[in-house]
């Protein structure tokens, strides 16, 4: 009995180091679109930023893989995927709209070969390709006119339990 429960806990192991590595790939897919294809300057782009959200007594440190800021604007959020995206579409939503002081207004989701892009403010895919992901000269256009608007008061707890109940189920990846 002890020889099937290491061999299932390796099983598990390699199972994880296996999503760590695709994680690590599509991380660096997007790193590459965004720098090459998209125009960005790296100095544009946050690698891994995290946030400290506050519910009751209670904290949480939310992360995600991008965040693009432009002008010192926080424009985009992007969270790389291994498996499905629908399962992440709550998360990347909570995420941008209460993560700082104010919504971020655009978020993708992105699994190394297609994308799904959101409009934040109305939670509808605007997107559902690596192609419809803005370019740098798009996202200046839309800055013009972009006012900082924070996320309702009303609506905002409910989207930090969200965030919240993420992060208390994720695994730590093992070192």
């Amino acid at each position: 009995m002890e020889d099937r429960k290491k061999i299932i806990q390796e099983k598990i192991r390699e199972e994880e180091q296996l999503e760590m590595q695709q994680l690590r790939g599509i991380k660096q897919i997007i790193w590459e679109i965004l720098i090459h294809e998209k125009g960005f300057q790296p100095e544009d782009i946050l690698v891994d930023p995290s946030f400290t959200i506050t519910m009751e007594n209670r904290k949480a440190l939310v992360t995600v893989d991008f965040i693009i800021n432009v002008l010192s604007i926080n424009f985009m959020v992007i969270r790389s995927v291994a498996s499905t995206m629908d399962s992440w579409e709550r998360y990347i939503l909570a995420f941008a709209r209460v993560a700082g002081d104010y919504q971020i207004p655009y978020a993708a989701l992105i699994d190394g070969e297609t994308a799904r892009l959101f409009d934040v403010g109305t939670g509808s895919v605007i997107g559902e390709s690596i192609e419809s992901i803005f370019t740098k000269d798009e996202a200046l256009q839309y800055l013009k006119n972009f006012q900082k608007i924070p996320y309702s008061l009303q609506k905002r707890e409910k989207e930090q339990r969200i965030l919240y109940a993420f992060e208390g189920i994720k695994c730590p990846p093992r070192k």
